[in-house]
């Protein structure tokens, strides 16, 4: 290939991956592989400029602006950093520092490189006003309300202060990753690749709600304006946020010497597996704020400042055995069981093989030793196999015929890599079916964990969903059940009841359809109104429904032209279980053709429950305001969109006039 297709390969590629990351939150290679290929496009561009071009990926921040956002013109740009990868690279930039400012003796600070979202958030006289994305630099998303979401960024702080912009990293904490990707498995929605991703994607949504149910939090890393204070160094600018309120870029440390600068580094990075949440690196920056001046910034990066990237530690250990578990809708996932092994920070003894074309590609078989590391310090996942070390006897792995769970055979779709289950009666599929059913986001029926679920399977006292509401005709079994008791059987069954009468979006979501999440069935339920009508829908009904389609559209359509589902329906509606669009079972119709939009911090509800009423009534719950909206309930430190609203003359409501709206209404009803 010659060098000027090379380069034009890479520019595609980092574009591609670029879009993937910033816009997408789905990323297909890992930081470490992105940054070698835009080093080796920096390296060819220095070499041959001549093929250099000025809109390539070396020359500017990876996002654009999505379009569902308002936008945000920094008035500080938020630039990238340089990456090293050596400790030698590290010495080269001291170096050209200190050159650069004609002395020797200055000081660093060493941070940690949170793996998140960036991030600035505004304040005036001591209210936060203003949050949004880094975008491609200089053009930001307006993220207000989701960032008013996140526990740890302070929504008030001194009001002496007439303006203060920081800058901030937007994370998810490892524990809370790993329970949004269970809870999306249970949904059967797609998981989240690692937490960077998960963080991101969480920030961007255009409901708040989804934001704040992420619990997502916030490292602050520098002031980038203020009036009324200077900063002779950077560590006191961290330690007067940290003196605010803000988590402040916590194990920060300062510097004086070469020696101590990459002691700092080996420290952050031994620290990785303790910590709570992710980093890919470590941050040099230059304290003292007047020599920064000095030093400048291209119109990328500053000059004062590095990232030093650590590798993705990897290990080597035996695959022991491949386990397939089976999951809610049948599909089968293989899993492997290694040798435990230690890894950035923890033992790891198991690691996703994702599916069959996963291990034919890599051809991974039991008994070789294989490479594992962390996918976004976190997921252990299988890198390469040593064929040199393979058994001669080893035999490729296939994936069973038959369920590893019930014995039925599986099947491969054409249109897809998974092998699936397509018993309904699958033991594996029914346990899992009923932990979606009374999950949180679903039916929310309390006391009804994996034990409890277990317990009642194994008393055979449930055989699908519906059974729970059968519940109360066998009190007397239930009560002499392990660890129940009267107690706890009047705990559950008065849970029970009280989830009949949930929304119909809530059943919906709770059926398991394939492709159907929670905000689906909100649109689904809002859309039809009735478990019915939803039932008569035809295929070109639904693909028309906002971000539908035909593949959701042909789910749907699928679940309920079965007999056994019509049946399961059917079964839920004589127990009692509530089949329309409000929670008493009439669906509301005062706000039909309302648009509500919801602001500040509510005393009364919570935002899930106020949307919820609006929904019951026929309305509909937007993020953003525009001419269209008819109502903004505003609540305490109402923000940018209160203002949009009072200068579009929309109508803005207090928590006092909606619950009289919804006197109102229910009265109306009545």
């Amino acid at each position: 290939m010659e060098i000027w297709e090379r380069m034009d390969y890479l520019r595609k590629e980092l574009e591609r991956h670029n879009k993937l990351y910033y816009e997408n939150d789905a990323p297909e290679i890992s930081d470490f592989e992105y940054d070698a290929m835009l080093r080796e496009l920096e390296d060819l561009e220095a070499k041959y400029p001549i093929y250099a071009t000025e809109d390539s990926p070396t020359k500017h921040v990876g996002g654009r602006v999505n379009e569902k956002f308002s936008k945000v013109t920094h008035q500080v740009p938020m630039k990238s950093l340089g990456d090293v990868f050596s400790k030698e690279e590290v010495l080269e930039f001291l170096g050209r520092v200190r050159a650069g400012v004609g002395q020797k003796e200055l000081s660093f600070v060493v941070e940690r490189k949170i793996d998140g979202l960036s991030v600035s958030v505004e304040y005036e006289n001591g209210r936060l006003v203003r949050a949004s994305t880094r975008g491609d630099g200089l053009v930001g998303e307006d993220i207000t309300e989701n960032a008013r979401t996140i526990k740890n960024l302070p929504k008030s702080i001194d009001p002496s202060i007439p303006y203060l912009e920081v800058r901030g990293e937007v994370y998810m904490p490892f524990e809370v990753f790993l329970r949004v990707n269970e809870q999306a498995e249970l949904m059967g929605e797609k998981q989240f690749a690692n937490p960077r991703n998960a963080a991101a994607g969480s920030l961007r949504q255009l409901n708040a709600k989804v934001a704040r149910e992420r619990e997502l939090s916030i490292f602050v890393f520098n002031i980038q304006a203020i009036k009324g204070r200077e900063f002779a160094s950077h560590a006191d600018s961290l330690r007067f946020l940290a003196d605010l309120g803000f988590e402040a870029s916590p194990g920060f440390l300062e510097c004086r010497t070469d020696e101590q600068i990459w002691s700092a580094i080996e420290e952050i990075g031994e620290s990785r597996g303790s910590l709570s949440y992710g980093i890919d690196g470590a941050v040099i920056k230059v304290n003292e704020i007047d020599l920064r001046q000095i030093l400048g910034e291209t119109a990328k990066i500053p000059r004062w400042a590095i990232a030093y990237k650590y590798p993705p530690e990897e290990k080597e250990t035996r695959l022991l055995s491949i386990e397939v578990t089976v999951g809610r809708t049948g599909k089968l996932t293989p899993v492997a069981i290694l040798d435990p092994v230690h890894l950035a920070g923890t033992t790891v003894s198991k690691a996703t093989l994702n599916n069959e074309d996963f291990i034919s590609e890599k051809d991974v078989r039991i008994g070789d030793m294989v490479v594992v590391r962390k996918a976004g310090e976190i997921i252990p996942e299988i890198v390469s196999v040593n064929k040199e070390l393979r058994a001669e006897d080893s035999v490729p792995f296939a994936m069973p015929e038959y369920c590893p769970a019930c014995g039925e055979k599986v099947y491969r779709s054409e249109t897809e890599s998974a092998i699936r289950c397509l018993n309904e009666q699958c033991p594996a599929q029914i346990y899992r079916a009923m932990m979606h059913f009374v999950s949180k986001d679903t039916m929310n029926i309390d006391g009804m964990g994996p034990g409890m679920i277990n317990l009642l399977l194994n008393a055979d006292l449930i055989h699908d969903v519906a059974d729970i509401y059968s519940l109360p005709a066998h009190k007397d079994t239930l009560v002499v059940l392990d660890h129940m008791g009267e107690a706890s059987t009047a705990g559950l069954l008065a849970s029970i009841e009280e989830s009949k009468h949930r929304p119909l979006s809530r059943l919906i979501a709770a059926l398991g359809i394939r492709n159907v999440g929670v905000v689906a069935a909100r649109t689904l339920a809002k859309h039809f109104g009735s478990m019915d009508a939803l039932m008569r829908a035809t295929v070109l009904e639904l693909a028309a429904l906002p971000d539908f389609g035909m593949i959701t559209a042909q789910c749907i359509e699928d679940f309920f032209s079965k007999e056994s589902n019509r049946a399961l329906i059917e079964k839920l509606r004589a127990l009692g279980v509530n089949m329309e669009e409000s929670a008493d079972g009439k669906a509301g119709t005062a706000f039909s053709g309302k648009i509500f939009v919801l602001t500040g911090t509510l005393s009364r509800y919570t935002r899930n429950e106020a949307s919820e009423k609006i929904l019951a009534q026929g309305g509909t719950v937007s993020s953003s305001v525009s001419k269209n909206t008819s109502y903004v309930l505003a609540g305490e430190s109402a923000g940018s969109k209160l203002t949009k609203a009072q200068s579009l003359g929309v109508t803005v409501i207090s928590e006092e006039q909606f619950e009289q709206m919804l006197a109102d209404a229910e009265n109306a009803q009545a």
